[in-house]
């Protein structure tokens, strides 16, 4: 009887023993997944706000006196809207961007350019409106973001106004047309989440020369003007990808 009851003893011993340490061992969990990675590839379009600095230079030649050259500052803030296509193969994006921007940059002076009578020739600047049209080529930084640089055409509405002023007579003209050159620059950008990135770009626009001419029988003078604009601009912007919410891809 002691022997059956040491035995069972024993039994209920080693069978709770045994469940209490299967109960200890570690619970097996699967591995995370992969953290997501963004995909460039696809049409997108957005909005950005910045700022420009310019020049309008000008050379002047008034017959009679001589040729003279003036440049002058024409800087103020720019908004508009982008869109454009990326396509990415391996760590390379390459794309093509065009924008639309409104400017309320301007700038003007005043010259005196003849001292028997004295003669002064007021000029003021603007750029109302432009555009770019260009072909992006990046690399990636990390998956998330992007270094590139871009090129390509440029195009603006540029108003010039030239008033020459002496003792009793003045004439006005006026220049007010669109004009096209070309665009380069570079930038970086990088995803938000949710189909969004944002960016920080800088770009050189040059639209090129124009040419007025201003004459007045009660001065008896011409005045040959050539301007040429250059301008400088840093703008933040976002863009959202189309499909962004379900933007992440292997």
């Amino acid at each position: 009887m002691k022997k059956l009851l040491l035995a069972t003893t024993a039994f209920v011993v080693l069978a709770v023993g045994s469940a209490t340490a299967a109960d200890l061992r570690p619970a097996y969990k699967a591995a995370p997944p992969p953290p997501p990675v963004y995909s460039w590839t696809g049409l997108y379009w957005g909005g950005n706000i910045g700022y420009s600095w310019g020049q309008a230079k000008d050379e002047v030649s008034l017959l009679g006196v001589g040729t003279f050259s003036e440049s002058q500052k024409v800087d103020g803030v720019i908004g508009g809207f982008q869109s454009g296509y990326n396509y990415q193969f391996g760590q390379w994006v390459l794309g093509f961007e065009t924008d639309i921007q409104a400017s309320g940059q301007k700038g003007g002076t005043t010259l005196q350019v003849s001292t028997l009578p004295v003669t002064t020739l007021t000029t003021d600047h603007k750029l109302t409106w432009f555009g770019t049209s260009r072909t992006r080529l990046g690399v990636l930084w990390s998956p998330n973001v992007l270094l590139y640089g871009t090129a390509g055409v440029a195009y603006g509405q540029v108003k010039d106004t030239a008033t020459l002023t002496a003792p009793g007579a003045s004439v006005t003209g006026t220049f007010k047309d669109v004009k096209a050159g070309w665009t380069a620059g570079a930038g970086v950008e990088g995803v938000i989440g949710g189909g969004w990135t944002a960016k920080l770009e800088y770009l050189y626009i040059d639209l090129g020369k124009t040419e007025q001419t201003l004459a007045t029988p009660a001065l008896g003078q011409v005045i040959s003007e050539t301007r040429r604009f250059t301008d400088n601009i840093v703008r933040v912007g976002f863009n959202y990808r189309w499909g962004g919410g379900s933007g992440y891809g292997s």
